[in-house]
């Protein structure tokens, strides 16, 4: 691409250049988030430090650049000069356009210091890590300005925070995730106008922070509200959190399936888009995930299932993880010490033991948001669908607490007993938790002996049933109301 090009494309589409209080009435993204039956934003690129260099990482379609025209729209009004801000969407580009973009954008924009936003770099595909980090060494300006770097995938952003450690300037929180909205989020925005939701004062606790007295106070506050964050979680489970989902879902009070039909080709064509292989194919896949889901992944199974080989197979699941459409959930083990025998064949840890990945186990994968696993044409239970959910509200609250842990699967594992028995979810920043996930009312208490006989306290997550009493191996907390205690 010519530099001439380039000019061309920041003239056009920088309009706050031209009207700094007017372009946003006339952006498409921002006009098309304008005509929502709601307001949202989730501010994941609120308090970018001056000069620091931030990706910020999320599925196709969930609002990305939405995020990132909101972020404009709050430096402008915070007395940024607009022509200090510079965005583009580098679809289609080449790594060597990005140096033609600064020397582009210095004939175009005033001495000072700039704001980038380069969005979907991540479908740049000849080492654009390794441009950008010869920007910041060897252009002054560049060097210091503050950088937002957005795309898809989940790989190649984490491979360009290796080639770029030492340059991201200042901030605790250089690399940033948008993904579609928690329940506490969707419960919210889902609800009628003359309905009073859960007394938002209540959470959003760390895991750790569920004992069985803090439960307690918030089941207290929470209690007249269980009907309401039931009827949410069954809708949330059928919606999905992706803005437009929920969109179309407060329009018609039906499954959004425009988007569902949108997101397969994006699926398809994107995530596996490294893939020989047909649109049907992709759905094959996908709805054998779904068949699977909540169970480990055998891969030679899978791979005589979809005819296909099984490093095949382990590569596609690689792509849709690093297109946040899956995620993986390990099994977890005990770190073994010097000199210590291996532990027996489903043993668990002792309490206060740390716990890590068990990468030569079979993992399980979930989807990232409901809305994936009905790609395939026919889509998992709830109680199967009530699990992936829970597990995500955990892998957020997890990433809540640590930035970062959304993308290194060791916060959120399951684990299986000596007698085979798996426990869904533990981690090593659960304060010795354990909550198995029981979509059910009634039928809970043989996963309460499970609990029991591990080596952590445990809640069962039930569908609407609320049981606290001291006699219990382990309490039942319903699902819902346990996502709104630790989702966002």
């Amino acid at each position: 691409m010519r530099q001439g090009e380039i000019q061309q494309l920041l003239v056009a589409g920088n309009r706050w250049w031209r009207s700094p209080t007017g372009w946003a009435r006339h952006d498409p993204d921002l006009r098309e988030a304008a005509q929502a039956s709601f307001r949202y934003t989730a501010g994941v690129l609120a308090g970018l430090p001056s000069g620091s260099l931030t990706t910020l990482r999320g599925p196709r379609r969930v609002g990305k650049s939405v995020e990132i025209k909101r972020a404009i729209e709050s430096l402008i009004a915070g007395g940024t000069a607009p022509r200090l801000i510079v965005h583009v969407a580098a679809d289609g580009w080449r790594a060597a356009d990005l140096a033609r973009l600064v020397n582009a954008a210095d004939q175009l924009t005033p001495a000072g210091h700039r704001y980038w936003f380069i969005d979907e770099i991540t479908s740049i595909r000849d080492g654009w890590p390794e441009r950008v980090k010869w920007l910041r060494d060897n252009d002054a300006a560049f060097r210091t300005d503050t950088v937002v770097l957005s795309g898809s995938s989940a790989a190649d952003l984490t491979a360009a925070t290796k080639a770029l450690a030492g340059r991201r300037g200042p901030g605790s929180v250089p690399d940033r995730f948008l993904l579609p909205m928690g329940f506490r989020t969707f419960a919210a925005l889902a609800n009628d106008a003359d309905e009073h939701g859960p007394p938002i004062d209540v959470g959003p606790l760390a895991v750790a922070e569920l004992s069985r007295k803090r439960i307690a106070e918030a089941c207290e506050a929470l209690a007249p509200w269980l009907d309401w964050l039931v009827q949410r979680w069954d809708a949330y489970l059928r919606v999905g959190g992706f803005p437009s989902a929920l969109d179309e879902f407060l329009a018609s009070r039906d499954a959004p399936n425009p988007l569902r039909r949108a997101l397969l080709d994006v699926v398809h064509g994107d995530a596996l888009r490294r893939a020989d292989w047909s649109r049907t194919q992709t759905a094959a896949l996908l709805q054998r995930i779904a068949d699977g889901l909540c169970s480990p992944v055998n891969y030679a199974a899978l791979a005589d299932d979809v005819d296909l080989a099984q490093p095949t197979v382990r590569r596609r699941f690689e792509e849709l993880r690093e297109a946040f459409v899956v995620w993986p959930c390990h099994r977890e083990q005990r770190p073994r010490r010097s000199g210590e025998s291996p532990r027996r064949s489903g043993e668990g840890p002792r309490h206060g033991e740390s716990l890590r990945p068990k990468l030569n186990a079979r993992c399980k994968f979930y989807f990232l948001d409901p809305i994936y696993a009905h790609l395939g044409g026919s889509p998992p239970d709830d109680t199967q669908l009530s699990e992936q959910q829970l597990g995500m509200a955990l892998l957020r609250a997890a990433e809540r607490e640590r930035p970062g842990a959304l993308v290194d699967f060791s916060a959120v594992l399951h684990h299986r007993s000596n007698t085979r028995r798996e426990i869904d979810f533990v981690g090593p920043a659960f304060g010795g938790l354990a909550i198995e996930s029981k979509f059910v009312d009634g039928r809970w208490k043989r996963d309460a002996q499970t609990l029991a006989a591990s080596p952590w306290r445990g809640i069962v997550a039930t569908r609407s049933e609320l049981d606290l009493r001291e006699d219990n191996k382990a309490v039942a907390v319903p699902t819902a109301l346990l996502a709104w205690l630790v989702d966002s």
